[in-house]
């Protein structure tokens, strides 16, 4: 029977949502091609979708504290997408040809 009782520790939503690699790849990387201000913020979905996917597999798989952390998704997807924000962000302000 599983334990419902359990909570997601919040430390571990935000550093995973942070420091996830798939969402700062795909936000970083996206946020290089976006011609436009305004894309940052399709360029931070695409990122927080990537860590939410990446987190869909880990607990498939059982991997580390990945089913209980799959417990708190939401929280994980709202918290990549600030960062992926970020990083798309920086992504943007560090392209080299600007037009």
């Amino acid at each position: 029977m599983p334990d419902f009782e359990q909570t997601v520790p919040l430390v571990e939503v935000l550093l995973y949502g942070i420091l996830n690699p798939a969402t700062i790849v795909v936000a970083f990387m996206l946020g290089q091609k976006a011609n436009e201000k305004s894309k940052l913020l399709i360029a931070a979905f695409a990122g927080a979708i990537a860590g939410v996917a990446v987190l869909y597999v880990a607990t498939l798989l059982r991997i580390w504290d990945a089913p209980t952390l799959g417990r708190s998704v939401a929280g994980v997807f709202i918290v990549s997408l600030v960062a992926g924000f970020v990083y798309a962000g920086v992504g943007y302000l560090t392209k080299r040809n600007r037009n």
